[in-house]
């Protein structure tokens, strides 16, 4: 489920970018690149564009306050997912667009899948919102509580953060003088990988097998391609370009001749011959 949320107090503005590149005609069309120019950004963003920690800190209270309220289990932050929300918050603060594609075409699940490199995801989720002035300094605390009253007050919104599937999230927060932009990311968490997945795949990388998967016995890795088709991991000359990991895994069915099946998908990687 998606959802956003447009809040204009007196207007948008939005700064041009300096040292960090987000023009859309520069970005890389495979994963591999998109990560790599994403990575760039999120540790060196554009003069008078930040990160505010404090912001994001304080959404996590108050999200999981509203959590407790409706009796259900608090999120926990996911560190490796905070870069998927941060870097589409700066994309709308520079880029001076809101929602949830971006000017090169991806989207909130997309993100997660390029920028999350360990998770394997059962169920995601993406709020954004913003907050802006057209002069002078927006004061945090305003924003946050602002922010958070509105996407309280939106069904689609409130849907994502009290979703019961939620396990974990992490918030995007990017401020100017003119703004405050947010990305909210909640997800199902199945299992993760014991390190990072490499960008680019080919026949020499090694994987081993992930953790977590709670009751499901790990049978391989397929390679999930754009159009669905899926490819055994071990095969990789079957495939070029980019693919999801996905974990294969089965568990005894209702009797000795059943069992089921699932596949977890995993981070995003460019296959390389």
């Amino acid at each position: 489920m998606r959802a956003l949320l447009l809040l204009v107090l007196m207007g948008l503005s939005a700064f041009p970018a300096q040292a960090c590149d987000l023009r859309t005609e520069g970005r890389a069309g495979d994963v591999a690149g998109y990560a790599e120019q994403a990575g760039a950004c999120l540790s060196g963003p554009p003069d008078g564009f930040a990160f505010d920690a404090g912001i994001e800190a304080a959404f996590l209270r108050l999200v999981n306050e509203e959590r407790q309220a409706a009796g259900l289990p608090p999120v926990e932050m996911r560190a490796e997912l905070r870069s998927a929300a941060r870097f589409h918050s700066l994309d709308m603060a520079v880029g001076g667009f809101f929602g949830h594609e971006g000017p090169d075409g991806r989207d909130g699940v997309d993100r997660i899948a390029a920028l999350d490199r360990t998770a394997l995801v059962d169920f995601s989720a993406e709020n954004v919102a913003t907050v802006s002035k057209s002069s002078g300094r927006l004061d945090p605390e305003f924003a946050l509580k602002r922010l958070h009253r509105n996407l309280m007050d939106s069904p689609g919104h409130r849907a994502n953060i009290l979703h019961p599937k939620a396990t974990h999230v992490a918030f995007g927060v990017v401020r100017t003088r003119g703004g405050v932009w947010v990305t909210q990311l909640f997800l199902s968490l199945s299992g993760t990988l014991p390190e990072a997945a490499p960008l680019r795949l080919s026949a020499a990388s090694r994987l081993r097998a992930p953790r977590g998967l709670e009751g499901w016995k790990f049978v391989r890795f397929d390679l999930v391609t754009p159009d669905g088709e899926a490819i055994p991991a071990v095969n990789l000359s079957a495939q070029n370009g980019d693919a999801r990991l996905a974990a294969y895994a089965t568990q005894p069915g209702e009797d000795q001749l059943s069992f089921y099946w699932i596949r977890f998908l995993g981070p995003a990687v460019t296959v390389t011959p």
